[in-house]
């Protein structure tokens, strides 16, 4: 440490002592520099505890500080008048340091513009931390302790334009109203925070960023929202520019789900649950130039999916990763992927075909129907054709074979007497399961000890369940479409739980296709309680009004109850009856 004082320091600007492993640094460690010339000096990667201030108090043109990469846990105050950008990530800091002198008058770094404090153990942010920053323009918490934002925290930073707050608290639990009320602010980051903004009110959702008007950035992704929460939160953001809401469990997109955003020129959705929108979703954000759609549940894009004055603006796409269905419907997607001038991302290898059967895992630009196939005037036209030749064929057989025909009609009709009360051939035997099981991870514990296990255990019947039974591996839609195959019917176990997760919803609307197909004695509907009005969504209100539903009730009439549910399980489904003699 003391080369220093052998050193010519007339002409240094920039000071690099990383990867020392040094645990304190003396108190005159700088003091052999005459220059007062030095702007950088970075200390990153030792194992230094204490960070004193003083060391630098003869550098009048320091700007850039780092101290990143040691073991601080104190921090001692003094002033470094020129400082700008300060970096003390990845220590062991408990409490924000407030840098203030003079009784907490003055501020250490008056010139502070940059401070980044990521991967520390700061666990709570008070209301006046931060009133000697006064020109702090960018902070930088990421990955601490915090659990709760409280009202008016960042109030005294009047020229912040950058926040993040990523990955903290490992849950964030608490964001109280009027938190982000700084109008300077142009980029917010609560990334990967897990924040149920559900929680919050509405009106605490619409003021949450009411004050940021300039606001052009913003992460939510790795945090829980719906489209009404999404919409509040963004409602008066009209200078947005960026906007990603990766991983954010969203599911159907509804036509007002975005504001009307001039500005937006990014849009993030991958990963989530998204398996179509309203047609007018994009209206809004027609000035994008890049979208991105990753990984979602989207099966079918055609000519009404995106408006042209958006595609007229793309300069790039992200739509891999999704569920296609190599059908007709698709063949205008299939085409337009082709001759399109927008860069696609991840094309052609992440564009697969998972249905049909025929078609899974076949690349979605291999897919090429045929023209007949897929268009309906020359299928009827050929439909039509064949039938006046069977029709033909038909009247001259019967008047070749008239007795024939008359005594096979005859026979036919004494089969159909003598079939009349017999179940239909299509039973519980011609399947692996009995039932298909729907329920929301809330439920688990009752359908499994109580529901599953007595039925089970008891009544001999075998359920598909998918913690126990789905393939390890397969997708969950390819699961759920091959299982629901493999079930004579289907139970669907209804709570507020179950009506609020979007994942349900989904599997409500394929059970909605097996009861139009099989009748309603397919499904088998447990409601464990009564459904809230804000929770009753419309699919659900018109399964539970066209299907007849039994009431779980612990206590008196629970035994009638199970033997509800064990007629109905044994009640043949609604095909007609085939059954041969």
């Amino acid at each position: 440490m003391n080369a220093l004082n052998n050193m010519n320091t007339a002409h240094l600007k920039s000071l690099n002592l990383i990867n020392n492993d040094w645990m304190f640094l003396p108190d005159d460690m700088f003091k052999a520099i005459k220059t007062n010339k030095i702007k950088k000096i970075n200390l990153n990667r030792n194992n230094l505890q204490l960070l004193n201030f003083s060391w630098f108090s003869n550098m009048s043109h320091l700007i850039n500080l780092r101290v990143s990469f040691n073991k601080i846990s104190i921090i001692l105050q003094d002033s470094i008048l020129s400082l700008n950008k300060l970096y003390l990530d990845s220590n062991e800091i408990t409490k924000f340091p407030q840098f203030c002198t003079n009784h907490d008058n003055n501020s250490a770094l008056p010139n502070l513009r940059y401070l980044s404090l990521t991967n520390n153990k700061i666990a709570k942010l008070n209301v006046g931390q931060f009133r000697c920053f006064s020109k702090l323009r960018s902070l930088k918490i990421d990955n601490n302790w915090i659990v709760s934002i409280h009202n008016n925290t960042f109030t005294d930073l009047k020229v912040l334009t950058n926040l993040s707050i990523q990955a903290v608290g490992k849950q964030l639990k608490t964001i109280e109203d009027g938190s982000f009320n700084i109008p300077s602010l142009q980029m917010v980051s609560l990334r990967d925070c897990h924040f149920h903004f559900d929680s919050l009110s509405a009106t605490e959702q619409s003021s949450m960023l009411s004050s940021c008007n300039d606001l052009r950035f913003l992460d939510l992704g790795g945090n829980f929202l719906n489209s009404t929460t999404l919409t509040r939160i963004i409602s008066q953001l009209k200078q947005l520019r960026y906007l990603n809401l990766e991983n954010t469990r969203l599911g159907y997109l509804s036509d007002n789900v975005f504001p009307k955003l001039l500005a937006i020129e990014t849009l993030i959705m991958s990963s989530n649950r998204i398996y179509g929108w309203d047609k007018y979703v994009f209206d809004h954000v027609a000035s994008l130039q890049y979208l991105d759609l990753f990984n979602n549940l989207i099966t079918i894009v055609n000519e009404s999916s995106f408006p042209t004055a958006l595609l007229a603006n793309l300069k790039r796409i992200n739509l891999g990763g999704n569920r296609f269905a190599c059908t007709c419907e698709q063949i205008w997607f299939v085409n337009w992927l082709r001759r399109t001038n927008i860069t696609l991302c991840d094309y052609p290898n992440r564009y697969f075909c998972t249905t049909p059967d025929i078609y899974n895992h076949k690349l979605l630009k291999d897919y090429k129907p045929s023209f007949l196939s897929c268009n309906p005037i020359i299928t009827i036209i050929i439909s039509m054709s064949a039938l006046v030749c069977l029709l033909i064929s038909t009247m001259i057989i019967f008047l070749k074979c008239s007795t024939n025909i008359k005594n096979f009609l005859y026979l036919l009709k004494v089969k159909q007497f003598r079939r009349q009360g017999y179940l239909p051939i299509v039973n519980s035997e011609d399947y692996e399961y009995h039932a298909f099981l729907v329920y929301c991870d809330e439920n688990r514990i009752w359908v499994h000890n109580d529901f599953v296990k007595k039925l089970e255990n008891e009544e001999g019947f075998k359920f598909c369940i998918y913690h126990r039974d789905f393939d390890v591996g397969e997708s969950v839609i390819g699961n759920v479409d091959k299982y629901l195959k493999k079930s004579w019917k289907v139970i669907v176990i209804i709570s507020n739980a179950f009506a609020k997760s979007e994942w349900c919803q989904w599997e409500v609307d394929i059970i909605q296709e097996r009861r139009r197909r099989q009748g309603r004695n397919a499904l088998l509907l447990v409601v464990l309680e009564n459904i809230t009005s804000k929770n009753m969504t419309s699919p659900l209100r018109t399964l539970l009004e066209s299907t007849p539903h039994l009431r779980y009730k612990k206590g008196i009439g629970e035994n009638l109850f199970w033997a509800a549910v064990i007629k109905d399980l044994r009640k043949a489904v609604g095909h007609p009856p085939i059954s041969e003699l």
